[in-house]
């Protein structure tokens, strides 16, 4: 077993002793301040109300919940990639899953985060566990999101536990650390601690599977089972968004390693960069054949409402975006990952980007065109504000920020040099 006096570094985590990297660094600052330009419009919105931002009556969710419904797929489609790397045991894929992890929490932390904004009033969200109804699909949401969030950080945990334990053993100042990782454990971890670690995160990782599942089913019925809201209320509905949550979460995992690889010097083969884009590339075309049978069935229909939202879609106010979906978000990338001579990191990094951006466009044409399509004959408009794309932007800094913050402690800790 490895001691402490000859420890290398572990596949994956950088070498304790190389120089921090000043590129991320400067980039932490500056979404340090995109975050506090977001605090002070949070401020202005709390203090104000929600009239600055482009809500109304019947539009009451907006690029908010849009949002929401995008964090909770991309963190649902991470976890699921980090559960297929330990449950199958694939060894090229485990410091993919610490990123995938790292990912899937801040993701998860966003996606509250966007709820909150949504809100208006935060601080009456206490209500919302007062007055509990466990009828409320509102309500299953928390419980599934909350208890999803404790299973994420279990995974990643126990993920980096031994490498942790080695690390912060090494070194006098940091081994409070170590016994922290260690969870009471003689130094170093012996074989059977070892096994025991192994074991508990193949049994996380097995449990992650359903509740991947649930995490966006549930956030689909409470679309789904609004029964008068048309392009809503359909079976399929759960389904697309699990498809399209596996999409987006491969795309930002492969996006996030290599920001990863750049940022902290993860040894990450671009084997396993193009293993991932072949994973990608698989999953594109059964996203689209959901996308097409829930519109042609839609079309086929003849109901109104439903006629009414698809003509939005196809040719109305939303067309735009529904068609930069299909053709940026779907088809070009699943061109670029099909040719042999675009498989590279390069551009399975641009193919990854491409579908994440076709995913969120996806989330504003499933929910804005049936509420701007309102059964009643008033003028439905919507356009966010200021207010709104700042706080956005102030959101995803501090995800971002999170992910960067949750990678440093893993790979970028710098340890004191004071052997023991």
């Amino acid at each position: 077993m490895t001691t402490t006096a000859n420890f290398q570094p572990p596949a994956g985590l950088a070498d304790p002793h190389r120089e921090g990297l000043p590129g991320y660094a400067y980039l932490a600052g500056l979404l340090a301040m995109l975050v506090g330009v977001g605090m002070y419009v949070f401020y202005r919105q709390t203090a104000l109300g929600l009239g600055i931002t482009g809500l109304n009556r019947p539009v009451q969710w907006g690029i908010y919940v849009a949002n929401f419904i995008f964090c909770v797929g991309l963190s649902a489609g991470g976890i699921a990639i980090s559960a297929m790397a330990h449950t199958l045991n694939l060894e090229k894929l485990k410091s993919v899953a610490v990123v995938a992890e790292a990912m899937a929490i801040s993701f998860l932390i966003l996606a509250g985060t966007f709820i909150t904004l949504d809100l208006g009033r935060p601080d009456r969200l206490f209500f919302l566990m007062l007055y509990a109804r466990l009828t409320s699909p509102l309500l299953w949401d928390v419980i599934v999101i909350t208890a999803y969030l404790g299973l994420c950080s279990a995974l990643l945990f126990f993920s980096v536990r031994p490498e942790m334990v080695e690390k912060f053993a090494s070194y006098a100042k940091t081994r409070w650390l170590a016994r922290l990782f260690s969870l009471g454990a003689p130094l170093p971890l012996s074989r059977g601690a070892l096994e025991v670690n192994h074991k508990v995160l193949r049994i996380l990782a097995i449990v992650s599977i359903p509740g991947f599942v649930a995490l966006h089913s549930v956030t689909a019925w409470i679309l789904g089972l609004v029964k008068g809201q048309a392009g809503w209320n359909t079976t399929i509905l759960a389904p697309l968004f699990i498809v399209s949550a596996l999409v987006s979460g491969m795309a930002g995992v492969i996006l996030n390693v290599l920001l990863a690889r750049w940022m902290f010097k993860i040894k990450v083969d671009d084997s396993v960069v193009i293993q991932l884009g072949k994973y990608l590339f698989l999953l594109i075309p059964v996203l689209m054949y959901f996308l097409f049978s829930e519109y042609l069935t839609v079309g086929y229909s003849g109901s109104v409402s439903h006629v009414a939202v698809l003509d939005e879609l196809l040719k109305g106010r939303f067309s735009g975006i529904f068609w930069f979906d299909v053709i940026v978000g779907l088809l070009i990338p699943l061109v670029l990952l099909g040719l042999p001579w675009t498989r590279k990191p390069l551009w399975i990094g641009l193919s990854s980007f491409m579908v994440v951006i076709g995913v969120f466009t996806e989330r504003l044409y499933i929910l804005l065109p049936s509420l701007m399509t309102p059964n009643l004959p008033v003028a439905a408009i919507y356009e966010p504000t200021k207010a709104e794309w700042t706080l956005m932007v102030g959101t995803y800094s501090l995800g971002l920020l999170m992910f960067i913050a949750i990678l440093h402690i893993i790979y970028g800790f710098k340890e004191s040099r004071t052997a023991r």
